[in-house]
């Protein structure tokens, strides 16, 4: 993660969609981030949230950054200690057309993240690529980026925008 938040500038669509919950856990969830952030003193700007065809919409700031952008998806994910919100919650994640460093193989694509059923570690994300390759971004500072062998038969839904 240390190397692509390095060189994570630009900015894009931030947005993550979320299916089959309700207003208020939602509003739960979001108001449970960002107190978590502000613990350590960390302020997180309140997402603008759109409600469309009975799901949500958390727009965040264009400026993003990707660390903060996979710890919101983990986040939702695992917002509730009795259940898990695999099927419910996908980013995206757009990346700049002329991204440099460790984000140039995903130059000018928009990155889907998830995390799978399957997944047991709780503390990680997954992507999946324009052209469906998948990988795993371990939350460890200085894990690298861990190309996966399947992508967990998810597949790109249209966006949410």
């Amino acid at each position: 993660m240390s190397q692509l938040l390095y060189d994570s500038e630009g900015q894009g669509l931030r947005e993550i969609a979320i299916t089959g919950w309700s207003e208020e856990r939602l509003n739960k969830a979001v108001e449970g981030f960002i107190q978590l952030y502000g613990q350590n003193g960390t302020s997180v700007a309140t997402p603008a949230i759109r409600s469309e065809e009975g799901h949500y919409v958390l727009v965040l700031p264009d400026d993003t950054e990707y660390d903060l952008f996979c710890f919101w998806v983990n986040h939702l994910v695992y917002s509730d200690k009795e259940q898990r919100f695999n099927d419910n919650v996908t980013g995206w994640f757009e990346v700049a057309p002329d991204a440099e460093g460790s984000w140039k193989p995903f130059a000018n694509q928009t990155l889907m993240f998830f995390i799978p059923e399957a997944d047991r570690e709780f503390d990680n994300v997954f992507f999946l690529t324009e052209d469906e390759r998948c990988f795993k971004q371990e939350f460890a500072y200085k894990t690298p980026l861990v190309p996966q062998e399947s992508s967990f038969n998810v597949s790109r839904t249209s966006r949410a925008r």
